[in-house]
């Protein structure tokens, strides 16, 4: 925890204790870093501030509370007394941050580590339930996150519970992480710490955005933004978040039954999801350079690591692990904001989607159609009930599973039965099985696939806009094929920055590199220091003149994240929709001058296979999905491990398509 140095106004000695330091400050009083008389152990001192008319005495009610509460989840208290009529505190010092200091400073948490910060603070909230103490001040400025695991201090609103369960009424505590009774001034429960923990995991996941700027203005407001983010959390987490912010205390869990739910006892708990399955690590980056060489044989099922399928603007070849199609994701991908176009009075429906999401992994069909032809809504023109089922295909990456898993599941909505074929390789092996009518659909990127075919050259210098892209190909494409309507999501490379850089230089747009760029070193792949679309393009077309560059290979983007996290490089380039963006709170520079060129999600068909009616389908999709929604949606898969079919169905509800 950082001390700050004491102010003129602040005591030198408090009850014998040497103050050397301020710990922190609140609404409820000070805290100092004392030493202890005689040996010179460092300990808490806590001043609670006292209120005009009020008996000093009383405030130490804090010093019973806590010591009935087991010594493992709080600090320790060591003495308490009065000095010159001034009540004080001792107690163990805690070395290690708050909870709020590690997300504003560093980003919101993640993993196995997300998951002991869950279970570790639950565990306090229940032994202090058990004492029968209610907290009142559950906050991520009240967890210290220690080496031994979180603590939760500061009981200085606690209030013991009545035979009732119930406390004392009062709106004492933090605003933003209050219960709505508690805020409305009524008598306050174990379960309103329960509604807080919930806010504060919230908090932890996401970071502050759940609050929106300046914070929620009203608990109306964050109520609407806490449903809206609700599907941002890890699966594991929003199953037993959700319940916990319930509006009426009454239907809320205790805080007993949701630490059972944490420890995968309780019903909803995706056990599966605290780790990944044996020899894969969460993260790993499937890109590749898909330009050249053998392609592999066509499989119905996924083989080893292809990569990415679209010719990237900046050659990659990044592998990944065995088995690890539909779990990982390509690259980075930047940005915080989740899906546009949710709807709120879907939360519940798509909430539904994400707890049945391990069904999914054993069941063929986790969303059963109606079987009356009448509720399947076919379009006009519609292929009879005997015609062939439509084949979507998709490479061995997960971005292409999780793109043909949409198509599948929309074209099956429309009445059409689908037969999916996943794994099938790079490129030069699925283009070829498309134009021969073995495919007749599959997701593809409309600047790769123009590269591809020759239309568009790999060092384009001008700006290069979806419709030229996609007037070229349909020019060029064979009379069997046929690209449909391009999505606005891109997969495409993009220079990223961290949001503390953003900040501080006020810089959102390529255009602003130039003023800054002689104190950055830039990180990307070797052949993004040689390539126009690259530091040469930049340097050209945006003025950037980076200090130093610094290579990654391939396989190691996961690594260039991290360090970019950390201030080693101070730019790098990326992928728009690798999730690593999102796990970072990374930000995707403009574009104003398309240096990079268009890379939009575009849906490729073979004519004879698909009918005008599959045809409105897919691009009813491509209407609606976003850069955003993509690098949300990869996230989820490659992060937190959730089933492609579950993620598939949700943003397909979240966007009225189903």
């Amino acid at each position: 925890m950082a001390v700050e140095p004491l102010r003129p106004e602040d005591p030198a000695v408090i009850g014998g204790y040497e103050i050397i330091g301020r710990l922190g400050a609140g609404g409820q009083g000070v805290v100092y870093l004392a030493r202890w008389p005689g040996s010179g152990e460092r300990v808490a001192v806590k001043t609670p501030h006292v209120r005009p008319g009020e008996d000093p005495v009383a405030d130490l009610s804090e010093i019973t509370l806590v010591r009935q509460v087991a010594r493992f989840c709080t600090a320790r208290v060591l003495d308490a007394g009065t000095d010159g009529g001034r009540p004080f505190i001792v107690s163990e010092y805690v070395d290690g941050p708050t909870l709020r200091g590690v997300v504003e400073e560093g980003g919101p948490l993640g993993g196995a580590e997300l998951e002991r910060l869950a279970v570790g603070t639950m565990v306090a909230l229940t032994a202090t339930h058990a004492a029968n103490v209610v907290h009142r001040d559950f906050t991520p400025g009240n967890v210290l996150l220690a080496a031994d695991g979180p603590r939760v201090v500061d009981f200085g609103v606690a209030k013991a519970l009545g035979p009732s369960g119930r406390g004392e009424p009062g709106v004492s505590g933090t605003p933003a992480f209050m219960a709505p009774e508690q805020a409305a001034g009524e008598e306050v429960g174990a379960a309103a710490d329960v509604y807080s923990w919930a806010v504060t995991m919230s908090f932890a996941a996401l970071g502050p955005r759940v609050f929106g700027d300046g914070g929620p203005h009203s608990a109306f407001d964050r109520l609407l933004r806490l449903e809206r983010y609700l599907v941002d959390l890890p699966s594991w987490l929003s199953e037993v978040v959700a319940p916990c912010l319930a509006q009426d205390p009454v239907e809320r869990p205790a805080a007993s039954e949701v630490l059972l739910r944490l420890l995968g006892h309780g019903p909803g708990r995706r056990q599966e999801t605290a780790m990944p399955p044996a020899g894969e690590e969460s993260g790993t980056s499937t890109r590749r350079d898909t330009g050249s060489g053998p392609a592999p044989e066509p499989s119905r099922t996924p083989e080893p690591s292809v990569g990415h399928p679209r010719a990237p603007t900046i050659g990659r070849r990044v592998e990944a692990p065995s088995g690890a199609a539909a779990e990982g994701h390509p690259g980075p991908a930047s940005g915080r904001t989740v899906i546009s176009a949710w709807r709120r009075h879907r939360l519940l429906i798509v909430a539904t989607a994400l707890a049945l999401s391990s069904a999914v992994a054993v069941t063929a069909v986790l969303w059963p159609r109606p079987q009356d032809a009448a509720d399947r809504r076919p379009a006009s023109g519609g292929p009879p009930p005997a015609a062939r089922p439509i084949t979507v295909g998709a490479a061995n990456f997960p971005e292409s599973v999780l793109l043909s898993e949409i198509y599948a599941q929309i074209l099956e909505v429309r009445g059409r039965s689908v037969t999916r074929r996943r794994g099938i390789g790079s490129r030069e092996t699925y283009y070829p099985l498309a134009r021969a009518g073995e495919i007749d659909v599959i997701p593809e990127y409309n600047g790769a696939l123009a590269s591809y075919i020759g239309v568009l050259g790999l060092e384009a210098r001008g700006p290069v806009s979806t419709p030229s892209v996609n007037a070229a190909i349909r020019k060029e494409l064979p009379p069997s094929l046929q690209i449909l309507d391009s999505a606005r999501a891109e997969d495409k490379d993009a220079i990223v920055v961290t949001r503390r850089t953003m900040t501080r230089y006020g810089l959102t747009s390529l255009a602003g590199l130039g003023a800054v760029s002689d104190g950055f070193v830039l990180g990307g792949t070797p052949e993004a220091e040689t390539r126009h679309q690259g530091m040469i393009g930049l340097r050209a077309v945006y003025g950037a003149r980076f200090k130093d560059f610094q290579p990654f290979r391939h396989d190691d983007f996961e690594t260039l994240a991290d360090l970019l996290a950390k201030g080693s490089v101070q730019a790098a380039q990326m992928f728009t929709t690798d999730p690593a963006l999102r796990v970072h709170d990374f930000v995707v520079l403009d574009d104003p001058k398309r240096l990079f060129g268009a890379q939009n999600v575009t849906p490729l068909v073979n004519r004879r296979g698909v009918d005008d009616g599959a045809r409105a389908a897919l691009d009813a999709v491509s209407a609606k999905l976003t850069t955003e929604d993509l690098r949300y949606m990869n996230a989820r898969v490659a992060v937190n491990r959730d089933p492609v079919e579950a993620v598939a169905k949700a943003w397909l509800v979240q966007n009225g398509l189903v």
